[in-house]
């Protein structure tokens, strides 16, 4: 074992060496001198309005239990201020983009229709709320009072939104929901 462990030794310091003498090619720092690395790329998460005609959107995940009060805001064109508190207390998970980033994602949404008679009591909805600026409180991490109010202020807001049809839970596996 012995002969092995010098042998490696050898080769080890044979490699340094030849690794020393070996010329380095130049380069235009001077000793000393530091290089900066430009910025990482930005963060896939984080909502960018890049273009002022992209708009946001915001997207809800409620239970069907709830399609009563999702009927009566249907046919409005803003909600109120207890609207959305409601809003804010039956919505499970939420999601804030670009309608490009869900385009991407919703058009697999269909497959997930649920035929009449076949309801379950898992079944969910999507809402889509149209938004101009983005409340710092619709994004992820955030805490639940600052969520409280961006919901209370969409009475504030002209909103423009749409309600999905009935959909099987696994619908919102598409878009990348956090909790509410």
């Amino acid at each position: 074992m012995e002969p092995l462990v010098f042998f490696l030794l050898i080769v080890g310091a044979l490699c340094l060496k030849k690794q020393q003498e070996e010329p380095q090619p130049p380069t235009d720092r001077k000793p000393g001198e530091f290089v900066i690395n430009p910025p990482p790329p930005p963060d896939k998460n984080a909502v960018v309005q890049e273009n002022a005609k992209q708009s946001l959107v915001l997207v809800l995940v409620i239970s069907a239990s709830q399609a009563e009060f999702l009927e009566s805001l249907k046919n409005k064109k803003d909600i109120d201020v207890s609207e959305g508190e409601q809003l804010y207390q039956i919505t499970r998970y939420l999601w804030l983009g670009t309608e490009t980033k869900l385009s991407e994602n919703r058009p697999d949404i269909n497959e997930y229709s649920v035929a009449k008679g076949a309801e379950s009591e898992y079944d969910i909805y999507l809402v889509y709320i149209q938004l101009k600026k983005a409340d710092k409180g619709f994004n992820s991490n955030v805490n639940q009072l600052d969520r409280f109010d961006a919901f209370r202020k969409l009475a504030d807001l002209p909103v423009n939104f749409t309600i999905s049809d009935r959909l099987q839970m696994e619908a919102y596996g598409n878009i990348e929901v956090y909790n509410r």
